[in-house]
């Protein structure tokens, strides 16, 4: 997988954990991911991972170590959703 397909999906994921957070349900055109992400066998874990990221999260990435560190959460997400 590719840095482009890395950020995509991931992004892809997170985009669903944030909408139903916020109570919207998946429709007829919604991607897989939204659909079947709150059925996921990991999607505890999933939940926790972003979770984390967001607490230790200082509002930007100015420094390699942060951006380190916010790759291998994509990693780390993308992991859990192959499961």
């Amino acid at each position: 997988m590719d840095e482009k397909e890395l950020i995509e999906l991931s992004d892809e994921i997170i985009d669903a954990l944030t909408k139903l957070a916020m109570g919207a349900k998946p429709g007829f055109l919604s991607g897989s991911i939204y659909k079947n992400l709150a059925t996921h066998a990991k999607f505890l874990e999933m939940k926790e991972l972003y979770c984390n990221l967001l607490t230790e999260f200082d509002g930007g990435y100015s420094e390699p170590s942060k951006l380190k560190k916010l790759t291998d959460f994509r990693f780390s997400l993308i992991e859990l959703y192959q499961s």
